[in-house]
C-alpha cells in the first residue's frame, strides 16, 4: 500500500493488491456516497434514530426516539476513488453505510457523523492536500481507504487517528490503527500457507514491479513454518514469456509457488504452470482477484489465497448482510476489502466513543487505544490495547490471516480458523 511513483493498481501487486485482498474496478461511486474531484463531502444526520445495541461487538439498531444533536463529527476516508491509473470506488461505500447506521443509532458521542471523501487521484500533492483538509475541517478520524503515498502523508496526521488504513509499509506510526490483513502479515501468510499445506520446496516468484518488494515477507512466512525456499524468481516484463520462469522453478525442485505477483501477471503465470507438471499455487486474494479467478475457471482450481477478511461467500458474521446493503447502495462497485474495512472502521470509532461526548482527534485516539475484543463481524477481532511486540510492526494488532481455496471460479474458506503470523513478524523484526 505505498510508493513514491504513480503506479497502476493492478501492477502494484507487491504494494497494494496482495495485502489488500480485493477486487478493483475503475469507475465512480454512486448510491450512498459520491466522489467528485479531489474531495467530496457526503453524509448527514439521519432523521430517525435508534438505540444502539451490540451483537458480538457489531452495532445493531432498535427503534427509539430523538436524534443526534450538536455539531457534526467529521470523519474522512482517503483513496483513489476516481483516478488515473486505477480507481477503487468501493472505498467510501461501506463507510457511508456505517455512518448512516450510526446516525440512526444516535451518532458518535451523541453527535451526527459526517463522512468526507477525499479522492487523492493517485497524486502525492493531492494526497497531502487530503491531510490538510482533514485538519482544516476538524476531522476527528480517518477511516479505511489507502494511498500510494501513505508513508509520506501519515507523518502529517498531527494526532488524527487513521483507522483501517490498508498499508504494506506503515506498521509503526502511533496514529495508525490497523485492523488486519496488512502487508507484512498477508505477504508472510502466502509463504506460511504453502508450508502448512504440505509444500516441501517453494519457489518465490515476485512481480516485475517490485516497489516495494515483498520478497522478505514471503520468505519470513516460509521460514517461520520451517519450509525451504527452492529459488527466487522475477516475473518477465509485461507481455513476456512465463515458460522460462516456470521451468526454472521446476528445475530448482519446487513443488509449490509462493506468488507475490499482481493480477495482470497471475493469469499468465498460472496458465504457464498448467502447461506442465502442476505446481500448487499460493498468493493473496488481491493478487488473484475474483475477476481473474473467474477468467481462469478450472485453471485456477485449488489455488490458495490469503486475506485478512472472510470471503464474500461466507455465511459467518455480517458478511452477507453487508454485501446486500452494498449491492443496494452502489450495485456497480465490488464488495471487497475496502468496503469491508471502511464499514468496520467507522463502527470502531463509534464504539470507542459510545460513552463520550467530547469528540476530538485526541479523545478518539485515546478511546481507540482502549478497544479490546471488538468483533467486526467480517472476520477480524480487533484489540488496539496491546501493540504487536515485533519491533517495527507494532501497529499490526491483528496478525491473523484467513486461507481461501479456489473452487469453481470462486473462493471458499480452506479452513475455519485464521493462521497466526506472529512468528513471521518476529523474524522480520529480527532482520
Amino acid at each position: 500500500m505505498t510508493g513514491s511513483a504513480l503506479l497502476p493498481f493492478v501492477v502494484a501487486g507487491a504494494m497494494v493488491l496482495a495485502a489488500c485482498g480485493s477486487d478493483s474496478n475503475s469507475g465512480s461511486t454512486s448510491g450512498s456516497s459520491a466522489t467528485t474531484g479531489a474531495t467530496a463531502t457526503t453524509g448527514a444526520a439521519a432523521t430517525t434514530v435508534a438505540a444502539a445495541t451490540t451483537e458480538g461487538g457489531v452495532a445493531t439498531t432498535a427503534t427509539a426516539s430523538g436524534a443526534p444533536t450538536g455539531d457534526p463529527v467529521n470523519i474522512m476516508t482517503i483513496g483513489p476513488t476516481d483516478a488515473p491509473g486505477f480507481s477503487i470506488p468501493s472505498i467510501p461505500v461501506g463507510a457511508q453505510i456505517a455512518v448512516d447506521e450510526i446516525n440512526a443509532a444516535g451518532g458518535i458521542g451523541g453527535h451526527p457523523a459526517n463522512l468526507i471523501v477525499c479522492n487523492d487521484t493517485n497524486d502525492p500533492n493531492t494526497a497531502s492536500q487530503c491531510i490538510r483538509q482533514a485538519t482544516d475541517k476538524g476531522v476527528v478520524a480517518i477511516v479505511g481507504g489507502l494511498s500510494l503515498f501513505d508513508s509520506a502523508i501519515v507523518p502529517l496526521l498531527g494526532g488524527i487517528p487513521w483507522v483501517g488504513l490498508t498499508s504494506s509499509s506503515v506498521f509503526s506510526d502511533p496514529n495508525v490503527f490497523l485492523i488486519g490483513g496488512d502487508g507484512a502479515s498477508a505477504f508472510s501468510a502466502i509463504g506460511a500457507a504453502a508450508v502448512k499445506e504440505g509444500c516441501k520446496s517453494i519457489a518465490v516468484i515476485l512481480s516485475a514491479n517490485k516497489t516495494p518488494t515483498n520478497e522478505s515477507q514471503i520468505k519470513a512466512g516460509i521460514n517461520s513454518e520451517g519450509g525451504t525456499v527452492a529459488t527466487t524468481l522475477d516475473a518477465p516484463a509485461a507481455g513476456g514469456d512465463w515458460a522460462p520462469v516456470v521451468a526454472s522453478a521446476r528445475d530448482a525442485g519446487a513443488d509449490c509457488v509462493a506468488s507475490g505477483v499482481g493480477p495482470p501477471e497471475s493469469g499468465p503465470l498460472i496458465t504457464a504452470i498448467n502447461a506442465g507438471e502442476p505446481l500448487r499455487y499460493f498468493t493473496a486474494d488481491g493478487g488473484l482477484p475474483d475477476v481473474v479467478l473467474q477468467q481462469l475457471g478450472a485453471g485456477a482450481e485449488g489455488a490458495v489465497a490469503v486475506s485478512g477478511f472472510l470471503p464474500k461467500s461466507s455465511t459467518d458474521g455480517i458478511v452477507q448482510d453487508l454485501a446486500a446493503k452494498i449491492k443496494a447502495a452502489a450495485p456497480e462497485v465490488p464488495f471487497d476489502q475496502f468496503a469491508m474495512t471502511g464499514y468496520a472502521s467507522v463502527k470502531l470509532v463509534a464504539d470507542a466513543m459510545k460513552d463520550q461526548t467530547d469528540v476530538t482527534p485526541a479523545s478518539v485516539h485515546d478511546a481507540l487505544a482502549g478497544v479490546t475484543d471488538f468483533d467486526t463481524g467480517l472476520g477480524p477481532i480487533v484489540d488496539f490495547s496491546t501493540p504487536n511486540p515485533a519491533k517495527g510492526y507494532e501497529r499490526i494488532f491483528n496478525p491473523m490471516i484467513y486461507l481461501y481455496v479456489a473452487k469453481s471460479g470462486a473462493y471458499e474458506l480452506l479452513q475455519p480458523d485464521p493462521i497466526d503470523m506472529s512468528a513471521a513478524l518476529q523474524l522480520l523484526a529480527a532482520g
